[in-house]
């Protein structure tokens, strides 16, 4: 496994109206940049599959700005867990980030209203604008608020729900190099990974 230093930067909050949006802009319009790493895999163990530790930058840069952990309890048989879930300005949030898949963005949808239903006062869906992809770089930010929005006009989840769910958009930067990710820094970083 090769380590790649890497940052957030850019941070944007939809959708600016609703209750969450004024109670956690104050919060996310500190974000500034925040460091993490990819880990790439070696190419010949699940085809050099990367994953970050991007979950635990957000939430210390976030304790940063004055948020604090938060325990929140799942119903039973929910199987799947939050990445976390914090305090802020005596309201708790329950954060889900998309890291990889645009597929599965409809389904963060589904798990913030689970995280509503157990006690959450809101959801946050963190989504980078450059998801570097084998096949391309992804806009996984654009393709949720599309989605966000068609839930909206066609009455996928309540209106009051909606109201409670953010998204986060974030670009994501090589350190080194500081050029955004993309499907060519992917391609370098798979490569790097290959010859250790």
């Amino acid at each position: 496994m090769t380590t790649f230093a890497v940052y957030a930067a850019n941070f944007e909050l939809y959708p600016n109206d609703g209750e969450a949006s004024r109670h956690l802009a104050p919060l996310f319009n500190r974000l500034r940049r925040i460091d993490f790493t990819f880990r790439v895999n070696d190419p010949a163990v699940n085809q050099g599959q990367i994953t970050s530790d991007f979950d635990i930058a957000l939430e210390g840069a976030l304790g940063a700005g004055g948020a604090t952990p938060f325990d929140l309890p799942l119903p039973p048989g929910v199987p799947q867990e939050l990445d976390f879930a914090f305090a802020f300005g005596g309201r708790t949030v329950a954060v889900e980030i998309e890291k990889a898949n645009r597929e599965k963005i409809l389904r963060d949808f589904l798990k913030c209203h689970i995280y509503l239903h157990s006690g959450a006062d809101f959801g946050v869906v963190a989504l980078p604008r450059n998801y570097a992809h084998t096949r391309g770089a992804w806009n996984l930010y654009q393709f949720g608020v599309e989605r966000y929005n068609e839930c909206r006009a066609y009455g996928f989840g309540t209106a009051d729900k909606l109201g409670r769910i953010l998204l986060l958009g974030f670009d994501q930067h090589e350190t080194a190099t500081n050029r955004p990710l993309s499907v060519t820094t992917r391609g370098e970083m798979r490569i790097q990974a290959a010859a250790r």
